[in-house]
């Protein structure tokens, strides 16, 4: 089973480092008076600043496992197995820096280096498994949300008309992903080895997360009204409300009900203009 797309998602990963965080002090809180080697403290003032510089090592080194991890997901599709190992990993690493900090304070009790970390993996297993089994069920849930959305798009309840040109979208493995019409895709956004497919759905806007290169959904829109404008963005030209022409870059707003604004590169400013429509609504700004 592979891992969920939402969970590798930068904002994902930084929400979890975030929950992770709090979720840690608050256990901290919870039971350090009911152990008496248990070193970390928000008081006095020498514990303190002990368990924050704690705190701060552990942060770089999640910090760097995240990145390494997103490094690695842009080469391999990891699994749910995988992904689970990958954070054992990172549990025995903090487990190391505490046993580390407890004999470099002196803060052991009379037990040995193994032992104290064999009890440090144990405690940070338990602090630190409950908020990644809770943070990767929220990204099984939002998946299935999305996959819920994808199939309501691919069928819809009102019979979409014959000459409506349908748009296919394939995945890195060449499996089908979305079948939609043209009009439905609003814009494309390119993350790292995903693409980010933004498309109008329930009256609202909504995305997908698609595992294949810009390249590859570039080449795939060919024909379509759907034009690079950045180099981590396609837009729907039907669905260009304004094109502002600020004093260092242009910027297009969208004709969705945020009014979403997608950049527009020097590059591809001229490309995008031969491609408006004579009745493209387009607007000149002097805007900073």
């Amino acid at each position: 089973m592979t891992a969920p797309k939402s969970f590798i998602k930068r904002r994902f990963l930084t929400f979890t480092v975030a929950f992770e965080i709090v979720f840690s002090i608050a256990f901290l809180i919870l039971y350090k008076p009911l152990s008496n080697t248990f070193w970390l403290a928000l008081s006095p003032r020498g514990t303190f600043i002990r368990t924050a510089l704690f705190y701060l090592s552990v942060l770089a080194l999640t910090i760097v496992s995240k990145v390494l991890l997103g490094a690695v997901e842009k080469r391999m599709e990891l699994s749910v197995t995988q992904m689970t190992l990958w954070h054992l990993g990172e549990f025995a690493c903090i487990s190391g820096i505490y046993t580390a900090f407890t004999y470099a304070f002196h803060l052991a009790p009379a037990t040995g280096q193994a032992q104290m970390f064999i009890r440090a993996f144990l405690c940070v297993g338990v602090i630190l498994f409950i908020p990644y089994l809770i943070c990767l069920l929220l990204a099984v849930i939002k998946d299935d949300r999305e996959e819920i959305r994808l199939l309501k798009l691919n069928n819809p309840l009102t019979p979409v008309p014959a000459d409506t040109p349908i748009i296919n979208l394939y995945d890195h493995s060449g499996v089908l992903r979305i079948s939609a019409s043209q009009e439905d895709i609003v814009y494309v956004e390119s993350q790292d080895n995903y693409v980010n497919i933004h498309y109008r759905g329930d009256d609202k806007l909504m995305s997908y997360l698609l595992r294949c290169s810009t390249a590859e959904i570039e080449e795939a829109l060919k024909g379509s009204p759907i034009v690079r404008c950045h180099r981590s963005y396609l837009v729907n030209l039907n669905r260009i409300k304004v094109l502002k022409h600020g004093k260092s870059r242009a910027t297009i707003v969208l004709s969705d009900k945020d009014g979403t604004e997608i950049p527009v590169s020097k590059s591809y400013y001229k490309i995008l203009l031969e491609a408006l429509t004579p009745g493209q609504i387009v607007r000149s700004t002097r805007n900073a």
